[in-house]
């Protein structure tokens, strides 16, 4: 399981209440959880990532969005020098604009360079997505091809990643 670091202050209920909402979707009870410990964060170690089982990196994980608005609430000042600060709003909303995401996929982590780690929030299932793809991506169908199943359930998603890739 990887390690977090502490720089975000959980979310709250009425956080968690007004995310819900704007989801439209219900939202999985092991991602409201990880939200109500965490409400995203950076992981600590070196190449954090999922990984296949001949120890390929499947998905890099550098950042879990957060769901605050407030960025004084996620990131500390060192950070925000070297880190932008974005939640899942903004980033699913961009997602969804520029690569036809269907409205039920929301982005829930950064990874390394164009890699997207999305959660479809009718299945609870993890995807990634990797927008540097050579084709024009102009439906949802096109885009639903390019995503990469990663795990059934945040929770099977998270307890896989580690902190530091294979030797």
């Amino acid at each position: 399981m990887p390690h977090i670091d502490p720089i975000a202050q959980p979310a709250d209920e009425r956080e968690i209440e007004a995310f819900k909402a704007w989801a439209k979707y219900p939202v999985p009870d092991d991602y409201l959880a990880f939200l109500r410990k965490y409400n995203g964060g950076y992981l600590a170690g070196v190449r954090p990532g999922f990984y296949n089982r001949d120890d390929e990196t499947v998905a890099c994980v550098s950042k879990f969005q957060h769901i605050s608005s407030d960025p004084e609430k996620c990131i500390n000042d060192l950070f925000r020098r070297n880190f932008s600060f974005s939640d899942v709003m903004i980033e699913t909303d961009d997602i969804r604009d520029n690569y036809y995401a269907p409205d039920y996929y929301i982005k829930i982590a950064n990874g390394a360079q164009h890699e997207h780690i999305l959660m479809d929030l009718k299945t609870g299932r993890v995807f990634g997505f990797d927008d540097e793809t050579e084709e024009e991506l102009e439906t949802t169908e096109a885009f639903l091809e390019h995503c990469l199943f990663l795990a059934d359930s945040f929770d099977s998603f998270f307890s896989q990643l580690v902190d530091e890739g294979p030797e």
